[in-house]
Protein backbone atom coordinates (compact mmCIF):
# COMPACT_ATOMS: atom_id res chain seq x y z
CA UNK A 1 0.00 0.00 0.00
CA UNK A 2 1.14 3.39 -0.77
CA UNK A 3 0.12 4.75 2.68
CA UNK A 4 -2.42 3.58 5.19
CA UNK A 5 -6.15 4.49 6.01
CA UNK A 6 -7.25 4.75 9.63
CA UNK A 7 -10.40 3.51 10.97
CA UNK A 8 -13.19 5.44 10.51
CA UNK A 9 -13.98 7.43 13.93
CA UNK A 10 -17.24 9.26 14.99
CA UNK A 11 -15.73 12.99 14.54
CA UNK A 12 -17.64 16.18 16.19
CA UNK A 13 -16.59 18.49 14.08
CA UNK A 14 -17.93 21.55 15.83
CA UNK A 15 -16.01 21.03 18.87
CA UNK A 16 -13.00 22.83 19.46
CA UNK A 17 -13.66 24.68 16.27
CA UNK A 18 -12.00 24.88 13.97
CA UNK A 19 -9.51 21.95 14.27
CA UNK A 20 -11.75 19.94 12.12
CA UNK A 21 -13.10 21.96 9.61
CA UNK A 22 -11.14 20.05 6.39
CA UNK A 23 -11.63 16.95 8.15
CA UNK A 24 -15.65 17.59 7.11
CA UNK A 25 -15.68 15.51 3.92
CA UNK A 26 -18.17 17.79 1.29
CA UNK A 27 -18.44 21.34 0.61
CA UNK A 28 -22.37 21.12 1.36
CA UNK A 29 -21.52 19.60 5.11
CA UNK A 30 -19.00 22.55 5.20
CA UNK A 31 -21.34 25.36 4.50
CA UNK A 32 -23.74 24.16 7.16
CA UNK A 33 -20.75 23.53 9.87
CA UNK A 34 -20.23 27.39 9.20
CA UNK A 35 -23.77 28.21 9.42
CA UNK A 36 -24.12 26.17 12.67
CA UNK A 37 -21.19 27.98 14.51
CA UNK A 38 -22.47 31.00 13.21
CA UNK A 39 -25.86 30.92 15.02
CA UNK A 40 -23.94 29.12 18.03
CA UNK A 41 -21.90 32.43 18.52
CA UNK A 42 -18.53 30.26 18.11
CA UNK A 43 -18.02 31.59 15.10
CA UNK A 44 -14.24 33.38 14.95
CA UNK A 45 -13.21 36.21 12.46
CA UNK A 46 -11.76 33.61 9.64
CA UNK A 47 -14.60 31.98 9.23
CA UNK A 48 -16.05 34.56 6.93
CA UNK A 49 -12.94 33.74 4.70
CA UNK A 50 -13.95 29.90 4.81
CA UNK A 51 -17.37 30.41 4.27
CA UNK A 52 -15.52 32.72 0.80
CA UNK A 53 -13.32 30.30 -0.30
CA UNK A 54 -15.90 26.84 0.05
CA UNK A 55 -18.54 29.00 -1.77
CA UNK A 56 -16.01 29.66 -4.72
CA UNK A 57 -14.27 25.87 -4.18
CA UNK A 58 -17.87 23.89 -4.21
CA UNK A 59 -20.46 26.08 -4.89
CA UNK A 60 -18.88 28.32 -8.30
CA UNK A 61 -20.41 25.15 -10.97
CA UNK A 62 -23.62 24.28 -9.06
CA UNK A 63 -26.01 25.35 -5.96
CA UNK A 64 -25.59 21.86 -4.75
CA UNK A 65 -21.78 22.14 -4.14
CA UNK A 66 -21.46 18.73 -5.45
CA UNK A 67 -18.29 19.83 -7.68
CA UNK A 68 -14.83 20.57 -6.67
CA UNK A 69 -14.00 23.44 -8.51
CA UNK A 70 -10.18 22.27 -7.97
CA UNK A 71 -10.54 18.63 -9.09
CA UNK A 72 -12.21 20.59 -12.00
CA UNK A 73 -9.65 22.38 -13.31
CA UNK A 74 -6.93 20.15 -12.28
CA UNK A 75 -8.46 17.43 -15.14
CA UNK A 76 -9.37 19.91 -17.28
CA UNK A 77 -5.46 20.94 -17.56
CA UNK A 78 -4.44 17.15 -17.91
CA UNK A 79 -7.32 17.12 -20.74
CA UNK A 80 -5.68 19.70 -22.56
CA UNK A 81 -2.17 18.77 -21.34
CA UNK A 82 -2.88 15.41 -23.43
CA UNK A 83 -4.15 17.27 -26.64
CA UNK A 84 -1.03 19.04 -26.98
CA UNK A 85 -0.29 22.60 -27.60
CA UNK A 86 -0.14 23.22 -30.84
CA UNK A 87 0.45 27.21 -32.21
CA UNK A 88 -2.33 27.84 -34.04
CA UNK A 89 -4.98 26.97 -30.75
CA UNK A 90 -2.13 28.09 -28.46
CA UNK A 91 -4.15 31.50 -27.57
CA UNK A 92 -7.53 30.00 -26.65
CA UNK A 93 -5.21 27.40 -25.09
CA UNK A 94 -3.80 29.89 -22.86
CA UNK A 95 -7.99 31.96 -22.21
CA UNK A 96 -8.51 28.07 -21.27
CA UNK A 97 -5.46 27.60 -18.87
CA UNK A 98 -6.37 31.22 -17.26
CA UNK A 99 -9.78 30.31 -16.45
CA UNK A 100 -8.94 27.05 -14.45
CA UNK A 101 -6.20 29.04 -12.96
CA UNK A 102 -9.30 31.25 -11.63
CA UNK A 103 -10.55 27.95 -10.69
CA UNK A 104 -7.93 27.56 -8.40
CA UNK A 105 -7.36 30.82 -7.07
CA UNK A 106 -4.35 31.19 -9.25
CA UNK A 107 -4.64 34.32 -11.36
CA UNK A 108 -1.49 36.74 -10.81
CA UNK A 109 -3.83 39.95 -10.89
CA UNK A 110 -5.51 38.30 -7.89
CA UNK A 111 -4.46 39.78 -4.25
CA UNK A 112 -5.00 38.07 -1.00
CA UNK A 113 -4.41 39.22 2.69
CA UNK A 114 -1.98 37.37 4.36
CA UNK A 115 -4.78 35.77 6.13
CA UNK A 116 -6.71 35.01 2.97
CA UNK A 117 -3.74 33.88 1.56
CA UNK A 118 -3.31 31.11 4.71
CA UNK A 119 -6.72 30.22 4.25
CA UNK A 120 -6.47 29.39 0.75
CA UNK A 121 -3.32 27.45 0.80
CA UNK A 122 -5.15 25.44 3.57
CA UNK A 123 -7.74 24.72 1.02
CA UNK A 124 -4.93 23.47 -1.55
CA UNK A 125 -3.77 21.44 1.33
CA UNK A 126 -6.86 19.66 1.81
CA UNK A 127 -7.03 19.34 -2.01
CA UNK A 128 -4.07 18.05 -2.06
CA UNK A 129 -5.22 14.96 0.21
CA UNK A 130 -8.03 14.10 -1.87
CA UNK A 131 -6.38 14.29 -4.82
CA UNK A 132 -4.14 11.58 -3.38
CA UNK A 133 -6.94 9.38 -2.12
CA UNK A 134 -8.61 9.71 -5.36
CA UNK A 135 -5.82 8.51 -7.37
CA UNK A 136 -4.50 5.48 -4.52
CA UNK A 137 -8.49 4.33 -4.31
CA UNK A 138 -8.96 4.57 -7.66
CA UNK A 139 -8.83 0.49 -9.59
CA UNK A 140 -8.99 2.82 -12.41
CA UNK A 141 -5.59 4.89 -11.57
CA UNK A 142 -4.10 1.76 -9.95
CA UNK A 143 -4.86 -0.85 -13.03
CA UNK A 144 -4.66 -1.04 -16.75
CA UNK A 145 -5.53 -3.00 -19.28
CA UNK A 146 -9.79 -1.63 -18.19
CA UNK A 147 -9.11 -1.86 -14.88
CA UNK A 148 -8.06 -6.15 -14.86
CA UNK A 149 -4.36 -6.12 -14.08
CA UNK A 150 -3.27 -3.79 -10.72
CA UNK A 151 0.10 -1.36 -11.34
CA UNK A 152 2.88 -2.01 -8.36
CA UNK A 153 2.81 1.15 -6.28
CA UNK A 154 6.05 1.93 -6.86
CA UNK A 155 4.63 2.32 -10.53
CA UNK A 156 1.11 4.47 -9.04
CA UNK A 157 3.44 6.76 -7.11
CA UNK A 158 5.63 7.56 -9.83
CA UNK A 159 2.79 8.36 -12.46
CA UNK A 160 1.04 10.75 -9.47
CA UNK A 161 4.29 12.44 -8.87
CA UNK A 162 4.21 12.84 -13.19
CA UNK A 163 0.99 14.10 -13.11
CA UNK A 164 1.11 16.21 -10.65
CA UNK A 165 4.44 17.89 -12.28
CA UNK A 166 2.57 17.87 -15.81
CA UNK A 167 -0.56 19.86 -14.31
CA UNK A 168 1.43 22.51 -12.01
CA UNK A 169 4.77 22.76 -14.01
CA UNK A 170 5.46 21.48 -17.29
CA UNK A 171 1.67 21.98 -18.91
CA UNK A 172 1.80 25.70 -17.59
CA UNK A 173 5.47 26.21 -18.86
CA UNK A 174 3.97 26.16 -22.31
CA UNK A 175 2.50 29.68 -21.38
CA UNK A 176 5.09 30.60 -19.19
CA UNK A 177 2.96 30.57 -16.33
CA UNK A 178 4.74 27.97 -14.31
CA UNK A 179 5.77 30.43 -11.73
CA UNK A 180 2.23 31.66 -11.39
CA UNK A 181 1.72 27.73 -10.63
CA UNK A 182 4.36 27.33 -8.11
CA UNK A 183 2.75 28.19 -4.32
CA UNK A 184 0.01 25.66 -5.53
CA UNK A 185 3.13 23.24 -7.56
CA UNK A 186 4.96 23.51 -3.67
CA UNK A 187 1.44 22.13 -1.94
CA UNK A 188 1.32 19.44 -3.90
CA UNK A 189 4.47 18.16 -3.86
CA UNK A 190 4.79 18.58 -0.20
CA UNK A 191 1.67 17.07 0.39
CA UNK A 192 2.79 13.94 -2.01
CA UNK A 193 6.68 13.73 0.20
CA UNK A 194 4.39 13.71 3.68
CA UNK A 195 1.87 10.88 2.32
CA UNK A 196 3.98 8.94 -0.18
CA UNK A 197 6.53 6.20 0.72
CA UNK A 198 9.94 7.33 -1.23
CA UNK A 199 7.63 10.33 -2.75
CA UNK A 200 10.86 12.89 -2.60
CA UNK A 201 12.94 10.44 -4.78
CA UNK A 202 9.36 9.64 -7.13
CA UNK A 203 9.76 13.24 -7.79
CA UNK A 204 13.19 14.03 -7.87
CA UNK A 205 13.55 11.08 -10.92
CA UNK A 206 10.67 12.85 -12.36
CA UNK A 207 12.90 16.22 -11.91
CA UNK A 208 15.44 14.73 -13.86
CA UNK A 209 13.74 13.70 -17.09
CA UNK A 210 13.05 16.95 -17.79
Amino acid sequence: MLFSTEQTKQIDYLADWPAHYYEIPTGAARKKALDDITKQGLDVPADSIRRHFCELRFFSKNKAGTIDTFMHAWMMIKSSSAAGVSFLKKKRLMRELETYMEELCLLPSTLFSQEEQQILTDEWRDFSHSFLASCTGSKAYCSTLFGFVPIKDATIAQKIAEEILLVTRDYPANFGLSEEFAPFRQIMCDTYCQTIAQGEQYLLSCHTKT
